[in-house]
């Protein structure tokens, strides 16, 4: 029998999953197990967001999120972010160069 959680094999007597402690609710048969080991992504996907910020995060995410749902999390992220803090970091020195200065005092 196999954990529905993990998707670990188990013995027969147990009644939590002795590798990830869920307990053991309905019993699936061999071969019925809807868990699917997580395939390798490769790091170079990290080029596409990096290239092309959030639209590359996003094209990333929707190419990997099948095969490694914590990577393709990942990507989104860093393109996300990669493309959020350099736009708020040129609009403030944008801002900051172009406040007016402050009036001398008395």
């Amino acid at each position: 029998m196999f954990c529905q959680s993990c998707g670990r094999e188990i013995v027969e007597p147990a009644t939590v999953c002795p590798n990830c402690g869920a307990p053991l609710r309905g019993i699936a048969p061999p071969g019925a197990s809807s868990w699917k080991p997580v395939e390798h992504v490769s790091g170079a996907w990290y080029l596409l967001p990096l290239f092309f910020g959030i639209i590359g995060g996003i094209i990333a995410w929707a190419v990997n999120r099948d095969k490694d749902p914590g990577r393709a999390r990942n990507l989104l992220i860093f393109g996300v972010l990669w493309t959020v803090i350099p736009t708020v970091l040129i609009a403030s020195a944008v801002f900051l160069y172009y406040a007016p200065a402050p009036a001398p005092g008395p």
